[in-house]
């Protein structure tokens, strides 16, 4: 599944990124896909540094959380999350039902739904990021249409409640001072 930059030119605004995120649920034989595609001359490791740690074999990216490469030949970079639930994804049942389906580049490509992808964005909140724009856009394009009880939920389980809660009537006051709500 695309996360990062990707859902939210879907669900929130126009956005650049220099990077493509990239979520994966893996298993051993997923962990065996891609390490053998990542030993391929086409990409480069980025991070871990190798000073920092080897990649050596499939079971070493079972104890990663995230990698970062660079396809040589585009020069274009991805980060791979390796554990989905340290981003507030989970690849359950409800989760994977509620993904979308959108065409990128003429590709069908999988996005979180936008609540799930509103859990993502409030559970990183990274300084200096566009993370703080990407979840006011969300909740302002989305706001009429957002499952609230399963967002609600979602953000309980992730003790986001107030983090949601405050970012939600920011959002409101926003928009009953424009009229669309």
């Amino acid at each position: 599944m695309l996360a990062g930059a990707v859902p939210v030119q879907y669900y929130g605004r126009e956005r650049f990124s220099r990077d493509v995120d990239i979520v994966l649920s893996l298993d051993e034989e997923g962990a065996k896909n891609l390490f053998n595609i990542l030993m391929k001359d086409r990409y480069r490791l980025i991070y871990p540094l190798r000073h920092e740690r080897e990649i050596s074999s499939p079971s070493d990216l079972l104890n990663l959380g995230m990698i970062k490469i660079r396809d040589v030949e585009t020069q274009s970079i991805a980060d791979i999350i390796l554990r989905p639930s340290e981003a507030g994804f989970r690849f359950d049942e409800e989760s994977e039902r509620r993904m979308r389906t959108v065409t990128l580049n003429g590709e069908q490509v999988l996005i979180p739904s936008p609540e799930d992808y509103l859990i993502m964005k409030l559970k990183s909140r990274r300084p200096g990021t566009h993370d703080f724009e990407d979840i006011i856009s969300t909740l302002t394009s989305q706001y009429n249409s957002l499952d609230w009880e399963y967002l609600n939920r979602r953000a309980e389980e992730e003790n986001l409640t107030s983090l949601l809660n405050y970012y939600k009537e920011a959002v409101k006051r926003k928009m009953e001072r424009a009229g669309s709500i």
